[in-house]
């Protein structure tokens, strides 16, 4: 299992939730940070891997339920499910982006892409993001926010093991983390709460040893 800094998604998620994370002059700049934050915090708040979170449609989502119906790994059908403050960061960036692209063209909207590019080669276009889009916000983030040394340290799996490690944390219910995690053995899941029982120790023989 790679070791991976929860404290450091911790900062990150606390960061793009802040008021001043949205700020900007430039409309698409915000449109941008709108999008990185909802893409973020669906990482952090589903266990998706980023080329199912990049491939998610609008149509794909019940805003009623806060689920989606995906394929995921081995051609899998799952229910994924949202958290309040993912559901509410996609919202405001569906909003936006409506405002600024969406009703200037013909796509039926369920067809749209959730999370879209806006950069200068997509134009006023909708064009899905790429697995290495997914990337490269996760990169350009922690460049941001945690600094250079950061790079490389947090991957868009991280944002997965995160999620998995919260689930046995907060739960302590194995079978819950693997059917959330929809990891199809058990041992996978397993390596996650060997990595908490880590954290235990350190807690421990900080605790003794004071």
């Amino acid at each position: 299992m790679p070791q991976f800094p929860i404290s450091a998604i911790d900062s990150i998620i606390k960061s793009i939730s802040d008021e001043n994370f949205l700020q900007s002059t430039e409309e698409n700049d915000r449109l941008i940070a709108l999008r990185d934050k909802a893409f973020l915090l669906t990482l952090a708040d589903t266990g998706l891997r980023v080329h199912e979170a990049c491939a998610l449609r609008r149509g794909d989502i019940d805003w009623n339920e806060g689920k989606a119906m995906i394929i995921g790994k081995g051609n899998k059908q799952a229910v994924i499910r949202f958290s309040t403050r993912s559901m509410d960061a996609l919202l405001n960036y569906l909003q936006s982006r409506s405002s600024l692209i969406d009703g200037n063209l013909r796509i039926p909207l369920s067809a749209q892409p959730l999370f879209a590019r806006h950069d200068r080669g997509a134009g006023k276009k909708i064009k899905p993001m790429t697995t290495t889009s997914g990337r490269n916000i996760v990169t350009d983030r922690v460049r941001q926010l945690l600094g250079e040394d950061a790079v490389g340290t947090i991957t868009p799996h991280s944002f997965r093991h995160f999620f998995v490690t919260r689930v046995l944390r907060s739960s302590n219910n194995l079978k819950l983390a693997q059917e959330l995690a929809r990891h199809q053995n058990i041992a996978v899941t397993q390596r996650y709460a060997h990595l908490t029982d880590d954290e235990l120790d350190k807690g421990y023989w900080r605790a003794i040893e004071e």
